[in-house]
């Protein structure tokens, strides 16, 4: 069996950053103990359980807000994740007199300062993301004029008046993006359309592209959290037509997936630990 080690793959620099950011933290005499991160600092439990380990207490409840989990602290230090977070919640943060540390990867607020730029314009703004997700969620606090839509049916229902621009989740799918914009601009005439998918993601959805050209079978390691590790999966499925699993690590492989399968490939979303995938591609190399 051939296993195709996929590059690039693994963490981004947002990744990066934000996870030396909050190690930077820890080790610090000047922040304020505790600790807490607001949020899933990136989407991987693994890395979230790593930094718990370092002392960080991150402040994740499904049935919660974010506004909702500021109100169960009331000292210390809240880091943002690398998603960002709504306005309303930094300004909590501040109001409670918390020490606030901002992780935002920097390509989220490229996108921010063009919402901004163009809300200032008087245009409506058209933001292509995941329902729910914190990025999403950030960048709809910008302004009562940022409508958000997620899949290309959104645009029918969509009654806004023009001039439009449209911008989008750093991590969304480049094929999902283009029909989308395929139906914007079929529907309104006046529109102004930046295509804001990080270089990461969108080097790493390519790559599997091209690597699965004769694949029979893909892997890609992330946590299902993870936006950008879900839409690799789906790049892998949907346009490539390659049977694929997203696992969290080399456990969840099932041996029967395997027979018959004469070509591999595997990669990981970009908040992904490297040492989770390398043991997904030794476990395959020495498989049978």
């Amino acid at each position: 069996m051939i296993v195709k080690d996929i590059r690039p793959r693994g963490f981004c620099k947002g990744v990066h950053f934000a996870i030396e950011k909050v190690k930077a933290v820890l080790q610090s005499t000047q922040y304020p103990k505790p600790i807490y991160i607001l949020g899933y600092i990136v989407h991987n439990k693994h890395v979230v359980d790593a930094l718990g380990e370092l002392g960080a207490i991150t402040l994740d409840d499904k049935e919660k807000s974010r506004l909702e989990l500021i109100d169960d602290i009331d000292s210390g230090t809240v880091v943002i994740s690398a998603h960002g977070t709504p306005l309303e919640v930094i300004k909590k943060i501040k109001d409670k007199g918390l020490n606030l540390v901002d992780a935002t990867c920097k390509d989220v607020y490229v996108t921010h300062d063009l919402i901004k730029a163009y809300l200032k314009k008087d245009y409506q703004v058209v933001y292509i993301g995941k329902k729910n997700h914190p990025e999403t969620n950030a960048s709809l606090s910008l302004g009562d004029s940022v409508y958000l839509i997620e899949k290309v049916e959104d645009v029918k229902s969509l009654h806004i008046k023009t001039p439009i621009f449209v911008t989008n989740q750093t991590t969304f799918s480049i094929k999902d993006i283009f029909n989308i914009h395929m139906a914007l601009k079929a529907r309104f005439d006046d529109l102004v359309i930046t295509e804001e998918i990080c270089n990461a993601t969108r080097i790493r959805q390519n790559a599997i592209i091209q690597a699965n050209d004769d694949a029979d079978l893909c892997y890609i390691v992330g946590d299902p959290r993870s936006n950008n590790s879900r839409n690799l999966a789906k790049i892998s499925r949907e346009f490539t037509h390659t049977k694929t699993y997203l696992i969290q690590s080399v456990k969840e492989i099932n041996e029967c997936d395997l027979n018959n399968i004469n070509k591999v490939t595997v990669s990981s979303g970009a908040s992904t630990p490297e040492y989770l995938t390398k043991a997904v591609i030794e476990y395959l190399k020495n498989w049978k």
